[in-house]
C-alpha cells in the first residue's frame, strides 16, 4: 500500500477477541444490577461538573469553601422544590379538569367519524364490542360498593402507595446531592485520589484528559439546561397566551423532558397538542401549538445552540441512539438523560487513552477514515457517487489540483498496490481504473474548444492504475488550457504514465507511440521503481509529482519543444 494510504496494521490478538466480549458483558452486568448505587454516583458527578465553575466564583467573591457549597446545595434544592410544587399543583388541577373535558373530546371524537365510513364503522365496532365485555352496564355481584363514608381508608392506602413509589427516587436524589456537596468541597483531593488510582507514569496525558473531559461535559451541561430552560420557559408563555390550559405544567414538562436525546422535544410538544385538542372548540388550537412549538424549538436549535456550544457534543449521532437505548435498558429512564453526557466521557476517554482509543472510534464524530481511505474505498464498493461526492468536496475546499494530488492519486497508487499483490482482480481493477480516470477528468473545468491551444497526448504504460494516472495527467492539462491532440495529429507534448514497473519491450513501445509526431515526450512516475525505470530510458523526462505535471503543463509550447530531448533515433515502433 502506497505512502499516501496508511491503514490500521493488524495484531495478533489471539484470545483478546472473547475475553474483551466477556469483560463488556461483565461491565454491563455489573451496571444493570448495581443501577442503585450507579445512578447516584453518576447524577452526583455530572451535577459537580457542572457546579464547580459556579461554586469557584463564590469562592472569587470571598465566600468560604463549605459556605458556596452549602449556598449551591440550597439553590439546587429550593429550584428541585419548587419544580416539583409546581408540577404537583399543575397535575392537580389537570385531574380535577379531566371529567369537563370529556363532553369535548366525546363531540369531537364524534366529528371525526362523521363523513368518514371507514372511521364510522370502526366506532361502531368498538361500541359493540364495549357492550359484549361491560354486559348491560349494571354493576356486577362480585363488586363491593363501599360506603361514603368508608374513603378514607381508601385514600390513606393511595397515599401510601404514592410515597413508597416517591421513596427510591428521593433518596437516590439526596444521595447524589449529598456526594455532590462531597465532591465539590474536596474536588482537589478526589482529584489527585483519581490521579493515583490511574498511575502516575502518565501524569500529563490523565490530567489534560480529565481537564478535557470537565470542560467539555461541564459546558454541555450547563448550555443544555440554559437551552432547556429557554425552550420550556418559550413553549409556557406560548401556550399561555393561545389559551392551553396549564400552560406551566408543560413549560416545566418541556424543560425536562428536552434532555432526552432526539424525542424529548417531540415528546413535550405531545402533550400540549393533546390538551389543546381536547380543551379547543376547534381546530385553531391544535395548530397553534404547532406552530408555538415550530418557533421556539427552531430559535433554540438552529439559532441558539450553534451560537452557544455548536450542534455536537463530541459523538456521533449513531452513537448517541446506540448509547440511549443501551443506558435505558441498563437504568430505565434516567438512564436516557444520562446518555449524552456519559458517552460523551468514553469518546473523551478513548481520544486520551491509547489503549481505549476504540471508543473514540466507535463513538466520536470525528471521520473514521481518512479522505483519500474513505475516496479509495467508494470505489472498492461500487460506489462512484460516493466518491464523486468527495471529490468534489474537497475540489470547492482546495481546488481541482488538490483533489487530483490527495484523492486520485492516492487512490490510483493503491490500486496498482493492491492489484500486483492479488487483492483486486482484473475486472475490479478495469472498473476502478476507468472509474477513477473519468472522475478526474470530469473534474476540470473544460474550456471552449480552442484551435491555438497546445495539445497533448497522454498514454498509459500498462494496466488499470496507469489508465488512472492517465486520467489524472488529463484533468490537469485540460485546467491549464491544454487540449487532447487527435488521433495522428502532432503533439506539442506526450506523457507515458506508469505506476508500476513493466517489461522493457513494453515500455519502449508505449514511448517509441509516443514520440509518433510528439515534439516532447515526458514520463510520470510517482512511485520510486517505476520512476527508475523511466529515468533508464529516458534521462532527466521523468515527472514525480502533480506539482510538477502543472509546472510543465504552464510552460509556452515554445519552451516545452526545446526543454526535453526526442525519444533517441531507432526505437522501435509500438507492434
Amino acid at each position: 500500500m502506497p505512502a499516501e494510504i496508511e491503514t490500521p496494521q493488524r495484531e495478533g490478538r489471539g484470545t483478546a477477541g472473547p475475553l474483551w466480549l466477556i469483560a463488556a458483558l461483565m461491565v454491563l452486568a455489573v451496571l444493570h444490577l448495581g443501577r442503585d448505587v450507579f445512578i447516584p454516583m453518576a447524577l452526583a458527578l455530572l451535577l459537580s461538573v457542572v457546579l464547580v465553575p459556579p461554586a469557584r466564583l463564590l469562592q472569587r467573591l470571598g465566600l468560604p469553601r463549605p459556605l458556596a457549597v452549602l449556598l449551591l446545595l440550597v439553590v439546587a434544592l429550593g429550584v428541585i422544590g419548587a419544580g416539583a410544587l409546581l408540577v404537583t399543583s399543575q397535575m392537580l388541577n389537570l385531574a380535577a379538569d379531566l371529567p369537563n373535558w370529556e363532553a369535548n373530546l366525546v363531540r369531537k371524537l364524534h366529528a371525526l367519524s362523521e363523513g368518514s365510513g371507514a372511521l364510522d364503522r370502526a366506532m361502531r365496532t368498538l361500541r359493540r364490542l364495549a357492550e359484549e365485555l361491560g354486559g348491560t352496564g349494571s354493576v356486577p355481584e362480585t363488586v363491593n360498593v363501599a360506603p361514603v363514608g368508608a374513603s378514607g381508608p381508601s385514600n390513606l392506602g393511595a397515599l401510601l402507595g404514592l410515597a413508597s413509589m416517591l421513596a427510591g427516587p428521593v433518596s437516590s436524589l439526596a444521595i447524589a446531592l449529598l456526594l455532590m456537596a462531597y465532591l465539590l468541597i474536596q474536588r482537589e483531593d478526589v482529584r489527585d485520589r483519581f490521579l493515583r488510582l490511574a498511575g502516575l507514569n502518565d501524569l500529563h496525558r490523565t490530567t489534560r484528559a480529565m481537564a478535557d473531559a470537565t470542560d467539555r461535559v461541564g459546558r454541555y451541561l450547563l448550555m443544555q439546561m440554559l437551552l432547556n430552560a429557554v425552550f420550556g420557559l418559550g413553549m409556557g408563555a406560548g401556550l399561555a397566551l393561545i389559551g392551553v390550559p396549564n400552560a406551566p405544567l408543560w413549560g416545566v414538562l418541556g424543560f425536562m423532558l428536552r434532555f432526552i436525546p432526539f424525542l424529548g422535544a417531540w415528546i413535550a410538544v405531545a402533550m400540549p397538542l393533546v390538551a389543546a385538542f381536547v380543551t379547543g372548540e376547534g381546530w385553531t388550537e391544535p395548530l397553534l401549538v404547532l406552530l408555538v412549538f415550530a418557533v421556539v424549538d427552531g430559535i433554540v436549535t438552529h439559532v441558539l445552540e450553534p451560537l452557544i456550544y455548536g450542534r455536537s457534543t463530541g459523538i456521533s449521532p449513531l452513537a448517541l441512539l446506540v448509547s440511549s437505548a443501551v443506558w435505558t435498558v441498563l437504568w430505565g429512564p434516567i438512564g436516557l438523560l444520562l446518555a449524552p453526557p456519559i458517552t460523551a466521557c468514553l469518546a473523551i476517554l478513548g481520544r486520551h487513552v491509547p489503549a481505549l482509543g476504540f471508543l473514540e472510534i466507535l463513538l466520536g464524530n470525528g471521520e473514521a477514515l481518512p479522505a483519500p481511505l474513505r475516496f479509495y474505498q467508494r470505489f472498492l464498493a461500487a460506489d462512484p457517487e460516493g466518491a464523486q461526492q468527495i471529490a468534489e468536496a474537497r475540489q470547492e475546499e482546495a481546488g481541482t489540483a488538490a483533489a487530483l494530488r490527495e484523492l486520485v492519486l492516492p487512490a490510483a497508487l493503491a490500486l496498482a498496490a493492491d492489484r500486483a499483490a492479488g487483492a483486486v482482480g482484473p475486472a475490479a481493477a478495469n472498473r476502478i481504473g476507468d472509474g477513477l480516470a473519468a472522475l478526474a477528468t470530469g473534474l476540470a473545468e473544460d474550456p471552449l474548444p480552442d484551435a491555438t491551444a497546445p495539445a497533448i497526448r497522454v498514454l498509459p504504460v500498462a494496466g488499470a492504475a496507469d489508465r488512472a494516472l492517465a486520467g489524472l495527467v488529463t484533468g490537469l492539462a485540460t485546467e491549464a488550457g491544454w487540449r487532447l491532440a487527435a488521433p495522428g495529429e502532432p503533439a506539442d507534448l506526450a506523457i507515458a504514465c506508469a505506476s508500476l514497473p513493466v517489461s522493457a519491450a513494453r515500455l519502449r513501445r508505449v514511448l517509441a507511440h509516443a514520440a509518433r509526431d510528439t515534439a516532447t515526450v515526458a514520463g510520470f512516475a510517482p512511485e520510486e521503481p517505476a520512476a527508475q525505470q523511466l529515468a533508464a530510458a529516458r534521462p532527466g523526462s521523468v515527472l514525480r509529482s502533480v506539482e510538477a505535471i502543472a509546472t510543465r503543463l504552464e510552460r509556452p509550447r515554445r519552451q516545452v519543444a526545446s526543454d526535453t530531448p526526442a525519444l533517441p533515433e531507432g526505437m522501435p515502433a509500438p507492434a
